[in-house]
């Protein structure tokens, strides 16, 4: 529990770093959009050309005080071209999580890490539960673009997590291609209805084919609410008779599509 509490600790002071020191030369200033100010900049090779590229994220100035409002962080990525200069290639407003998204935990964007030709990008909040994400983005010529490769969930119990540490991946072949400017770190939850088909389905914990289930499990008839669509697995949440709320990932071979998301199941 102690390495858990330090790593707490060091991602709140990296945070308060970060707000307080941010450094914009003045070749990616011009970039800074109207209305907005520096929340982080990260310079380095981002597509493997071996030209000092960038990364812009911006933040609303006072959104610390401004708690009922979920307001967007443009990430701005600024690419080196064969004149020397900077040039904007994306924007995604959607693609860093709010200043209130981390909970009571605080501001839940956690730094960039450069990688070869490519970055990840990680977030962490919760209060009593814990959570963090990760995503890889590599760039690919073939494409032109910057893709989601990897994604890892990790989410514990403070009060024990050894215990109740669980970890996500979830790949590329699995998710299929996300461009960066496609990306959102907070997709709306609004799902589709499903009906299990099978005799009985069970939970996993991750979405790999070939990967031990839990013994929790569903049967041909009960209903599920859909969180995400992946290639061979739905993420879902259930609902028993009672108050019983049970989530994981489920073969998408099992379930049957009844209501689309936004249509209710009693239209």
């Amino acid at each position: 529990m102690y390495k858990f509490f330090i790593g707490a600790i060091l991602v709140f002071n990296t945070n308060i770093i970060r707000a307080q020191d941010v450094k914009v030369p003045a070749e990616a200033k011009s970039f800074i959009v109207k209305g907005f100010e520096p929340l982080d900049y990260i310079a380095g090779d981002l597509n493997g050309d071996k030209k000092k590229d960038a990364i812009l994220i911006l933040k609303t100035p006072g959104e610390d005080t401004m708690m009922d409002q979920f307001l967007n962080r443009p990430f701005l990525l600024l690419i080196r071209q064969a004149d020397g200069k900077l040039q904007q290639v994306v924007r995604n407003d959607f693609m860093i999580l709010c200043r209130q998204c981390g909970g009571v935990f605080g501001d839940p964007y956690n730094g960039i890490k450069l990688s070869p030709a490519g970055f990840n990008l990680s977030f962490y909040g919760g209060s009593s539960w814990r959570w963090s994400y990760d995503y890889q983005f590599v760039y690919r010529a073939t494409g032109k673009s910057w893709f989601l490769v990897k994604e890892k969930e990790s989410n514990y119990h403070s009060g024990d997590p050894e215990k109740t540490m669980k970890n996500i991946v979830i790949t590329e072949a699995e998710a299929g291609p996300v461009t960066i400017d496609k990306f959102n770190a907070s997709p709306s939850n609004k799902g589709s209805e499903w009906k299990v088909k099978a005799a009985k389905t069970y939970f996993y914990d991750s979405p790999v084919l070939g990967s031990k289930s839990r013994t929790g499990y569903l049967v041909k008839g009960n209903t599920v609410i859909s969180i995400r669509e992946l290639k061979n697995f739905i993420e879902v949440t259930y609902t028993d008779g009672g108050y019983n709320v049970s989530s994981g990932y489920i073969l998408r071979k099992d379930l049957q599509l009844t209501y689309p998301a936004g249509k209710a199941s009693d239209d």
